[in-house]
C-alpha cells in the first residue's frame, strides 16, 4: 500500500533523530528537504483563536519534534499540532510569531511527543491526519483521528448572551486492513462488531480468557487485532 514500507523505515530513523543534532530548512546539512516544499511553506500563519474556550491544539506548547521526507534524514524544529484546523505548525525558534504551516503531504511523517502522524489519503479512509498507533505490517494499521469541535452556546436570555462556545476534543479510530478503513471502538464489547461475523465469537472468548483492557494506550485494541490477524 502506497507510503507504508516508508512508515517502517521512517519510524526507525525517527528514533534517532534527537541524535543528530538541529536540522534546519535553510542549512545544507545533505538532506535538505526538497525544493517544491519550500514553495508550500505557509507564512504568517495567523491562530485565531475565536469566540471560543478551550485549546485547539493537542498540546498548545510548541515542542521539539522531528519531520522525515521520503525517508530521509530526520529534521528537528519546533512544533505542534492544530487538531481544529487540522494542520502542523513548525518553526526553527520557541516563538508562535514564526510558525510556519506543515504542507499536508503523505511523504512526510512526524513525530512529536511520543506520537507519530501522518496525513493519509487512502482507500475508504477520510483524508486527514492520524495518529499511527500501531503499525503491524504494511497493509495493517491502527490509526486515531483526533477531532476539535466548536458548540456553540445556547443563548436562552440576556442574562448569558455573553456566553462563549466550547471546544470539545473526540477520536475515532480506525483499522485499517487491506486497503480497508473500518472504524472500530476502543470498547470491550463493543469492539469486535469491527470484525466478520465468522471471528467474533472466537474473540470475545480471547478477550474474556486474557482480561483484555481496553484504555486510552490502545494495547487492548493492539492485542484484538493481532489475535485476529493471526486466527
Amino acid at each position: 500500500m502506497k507510503n507504508y514500507i516508508f512508515i517502517f523505515i521512517s519510524l526507525f530513523m525517527s528514533s534517532l533523530a534527537f541524535a543528530q543534532g538541529d536540522f534546519s530548512l535553510y542549512k545544507n546539512n545533505g538532506n535538505n528537504l526538497e525544493t517544491n516544499f519550500y514553495k508550500k511553506l505557509s507564512t504568517n500563519l495567523k491562530n485565531d483563536r475565536g469566540d471560543y474556550t478551550g485549546s485547539p491544539f493537542v498540546e498548545e506548547t510548541l515542542e521539539l519534534g522531528t519531520f522525515i521526507l521520503n525517508g530521509g534524514d530526520a529534521q528537528v524544529f519546533f512544533m505542534r499540532y492544530n487538531v481544529l484546523e487540522q494542520r502542523i505548525e513548525f518553526s526553527e525558534t520557541n516563538e508562535v510569531e514564526t510558525l510556519k504551516m506543515l504542507p499536508k503531504e503523505d511523504n512526510i511523517l512526524i513525530q512529536l511527543a511520543g506520537k507519530t502522524y501522518q496525513y493519509l489519503n487512502v482507500g475508504n479512509l477520510p483524508t486527514g491526519y492520524y495518529e499511527i498507533a500501531k503499525t503491524f505490517d504494511e497493509d495493517t494499521l491502527l490509526l486515531v483521528q483526533h477531532e476539535k469541535t466548536i458548540y456553540k452556546a445556547e443563548q436562552r436570555n440576556s442574562y448569558n448572551s455573553s456566553q462563549k462556545s466550547k471546544l470539545k476534543s473526540s477520536e475515532k479510530i480506525y483499522f485499517l486492513y487491506n486497503k480497508d478503513a473500518i472504524e472500530i471502538e476502543n470498547h470491550k464489547k463493543r469492539s469486535v462488531k469491527a470484525f466478520p461475523n465468522s471471528t467474533q465469537s472466537q474473540l470475545k472468548t480471547y478477550i474474556k480468557e486474557n482480561n483484555i483492557k481496553f484504555n486510552d494506550d490502545y494495547k487492548g485494541l493492539i492485542a484484538l487485532i493481532n489475535k485476529y490477524i493471526n486466527l
